[in-house]
């Protein structure tokens, strides 16, 4: 309990701050994601005329467990369970397994749960668990389901794998080089804050940044050939940009000094920093956001990353992810509002061949 607080009833409670500190240990694990995604269309009616069970082709996660997916029909109940086979030493897998399934009809409205499974250790070679349970009843009356079947289980997998641990005492030069470098960032951050002694001007849109022509100069290779040759810019101390959005590029300049963009300001704008980050050949930063972008896409936004990754600034990593996405879960994609809008704004090129192609009647514009 922090000192002075909560020592007599009817004393008023200060609020306690926290002061983040170096510690003299610390440790830091690194996890990687494996994410396996499954569709799964059954054109049979196995609610009508139900078999005692079906089981789908096995799937692989990774070098780490192989899986399928099972229906079982009892009781008035539909029960989706997953086999799983673990195929490599499980030392160094997170204690869990997320699996996440659902239930779609050909609008992409889909019915869904998700299933947290704990204690990954006690598998000794295989195991059989339930994810999933509907009542057969409700789910023929509901709109995820069409008479004589035709009806889709999406399922993905996601295993969290330990690839390396790091850690230190006080007496490693590590956690030296650590302090300095979180040092220099914020001595960076305090520079970008206060705009002490800077020497250039850069007018967004009608809104003045002032900035350090090194500084930007040694994190851009645009703004150091501007600065570096005779130019107007270098001789005017002002650089006028006027094809990005202020707040944006307010984001953009703060890791020009510091080298970080937070999480927080990613999921607010990866899609316009992505675009200013291309622009002055930030190629970090720039695949930092196809990176997050890539981990956030879904039916909703998938047509619009698309149309995003098609423009003159090239995410070709983002573009193929898009692309893999709309080609595995095409019904999802086409029933979305962000569709309907890209072939309004065409948005996506030739959206009436993409429909064809993945075998969907065209839609009305």
């Amino acid at each position: 309990m922090a000192a002075g607080l909560g020592k007599h009833l009817g004393t008023r409670q200060q609020e306690a701050t926290f002061r983040p500190s170096f510690a003299d240990n610390w440790c830091e694990m690194d996890f990687e994601v494996t994410k396996t995604d499954l569709k799964w269309n059954i054109p049979f009616p196995f609610l009508e005329y139900p078999l005692t069970s079906m089981e789908s082709s096995e799937f692989s996660s990774g070098d780490y467990c192989n899986w399928t997916l099972c229906l079982n029909n009892r009781e008035g109940h539909l029960y989706i369970s997953q086999n799983l086979r673990l195929i490599k030493n499980n030392s160094k897998i997170a204690p869990a397994i997320q699996v996440f399934t659902g239930i779609a009809n050909k609008k992409g409205d889909l019915l869904s749960t998700e299933t947290v499974i704990l204690d990954i250790n006690n598998f000794i070679r295989s195991k059989s668990l339930y994810v999933s349970t509907f009542k057969i009843e409700e789910l023929l009356k509901s709109k995820f389901y069409e008479k004589e079947g035709n009806w889709v289980i999406y399922c993905t997998v996601k295993i969290w794998n330990r690839t390396e641990t790091k850690s230190c005492t006080s007496s490693s030069k590590i956690t030296s080089d650590v302090f300095h470098s979180e040092l220099v960032s914020t001595q960076f951050e305090e520079l970008f804050k206060n705009k002490t002694l800077s020497d250039v001007n850069l007018n967004v849109g009608g809104q003045i940044f002032p900035a350090h022509k090194n500084i930007i100069a040694a994190s851009s290779k645009v703004f150091a050939a501007m600065f570096h040759h005779e130019t107007s810019e270098k001789l005017s101390n002002k650089v006028d940009i006027q094809d990005i959005d202020p707040d944006v590029f307010q984001e953009v300049l703060r890791y020009l000094y510091t080298g970080r963009m937070s999480r927080e300001t990613l999921d607010k704008m990866a899609v316009g920093v992505l675009a200013v980050a291309d622009k002055y050949l930030l190629d970090e930063l720039k695949a930092e956001c196809e990176n997050h972008l890539m981990k956030r896409m879904s039916a909703d936004n998938c047509a619009e990353l698309l149309a995003f990754a098609a423009q003159p600034h090239p995410a070709i990593n983002l573009k193929k992810y898009a692309v893999d996405f709309l080609r595995r879960y095409p019904d999802l994609v086409m029933a979305t509002d962000g569709w309907q809008k890209a072939k309004k704004e065409n948005l996506v090129w030739s959206c009436e061949l993409i429909e064809m192609l993945c075998g969907r009647k065209l839609l009305d514009v």
